[in-house]
Order: C-alpha cells, then structure tokens, then sequence
C-alpha cells in the first residue's frame, strides 16, 4: 500500500527509553507510561515524542505528542484526515465527517515544546487537551478509538502495544 506524506508525517517511529515510573492522572484515573517512541519524517527528520499511558486495570489510555519542530495546523488537520481514512477507509471519514472537522478545527499549530494529549477514557469517550487544556471532546467511543488508532492499533496489556503507523 503506497504511504502518504501524511502516513508519514503521523507515523514513522524511532522507539525510546521508557521513563521508569512515569504516570499521569486524567479524570481520577492513573494511567503508567506504557511506551515511548519519536516520530520521524523520511525517517531522520525528528516531528515529535509520542508517550503511551494505560491504566493498568481498566480500559483508559492516552498518547501525549510532545512536538520537536513547528507544524501548522492545517497540516495537523490534513494529515489526521488522511491517515484516518487509510486507516478506517472513506466510509467511515464521511461517517465520522463532523467529527473530524471538529479536530481540525480545535488544532493550532505547534512548535518545539507544545504537547497534544488525547485520550480515551474508561466510558469510551475521547478528549483531546493541548497544554493541559481541553480543545475538543468526542462523546462517540467508536470514533474515539479509531482516532486513537492513528497512533496505537492495538494494545495488548502484557506486551508492548501495535502502533498505528509504520516505524523507522
């Protein structure tokens, strides 16, 4: 299957050390870093840290972007459109339509130092913070956990999880 710029751009990965003990807190939950990998583009070019949070006994998760360079928004935007579709295919992008251009629209660009945290709660539910603060929430568990799957496919809890993207 022929990879896009923004396959790319979401998804190729030098895997990194984990931070022994790290944890977050969302919503009451405690949620250990589970994963770390960097995400390059053409494999050398450095876009971001990604770190990969699960609560150990329930279903929440979290991937926090800590961006390394600036990317403007609407490159974000086109980007999550097209590795979604490539993913789920156009009959979810045009089911999932205001959904996506909700996402986009919440975007602002980044540059070196800003994160992104998206995570999926123990309800199903997503939300999307930038520095702490929520820009968008999706009430939709299906959406919310193919969103997810931009970065991690699958997750199973003794093993490292399936990323969502090709790595380098």
């Amino acid at each position: 299957m022929k990879k896009t710029f923004a396959t790319i751009l979401l998804g190729l990965v030098l895997a990194g050390p984990l931070s022994a003990g790290e944890a977050i807190e969302v919503n009451g939950q405690r949620l250990e870093l589970k994963a770390q990998a960097r995400a390059c583009y053409l494999g050398f070019v450095e876009l971001y840290d990604v770190d990969y949070f699960r609560d150990t006994v329930g279903p929440a998760s979290c991937v926090r972007l800590s961006y390394l360079r600036d990317i403007e928004a609407s490159t974000l935007d086109e980007a999550t459109r097209k590795v979604f579709e490539e993913l789920h295919g156009g009959e979810f992008v045009s089911m999932y339509r205001a959904e996506l251009e909700r996402v986009g629209k919440a975007y602002r660009s980044v540059g070196p130092g800003d994160q992104y945290l998206y995570c999926v709660g123990a309800d199903g539910a997503g939300s999307l913070l930038r520095d702490n603060a929520t820009v968008v929430q999706l009430a939709s568990p299906d959406f919310a956990r193919r969103f997810l799957q931009i970065w991690v496919e699958a997750d199973d809890s003794a093993d490292a999880p399936q990323w969502g993207f090709g790595r380098c």
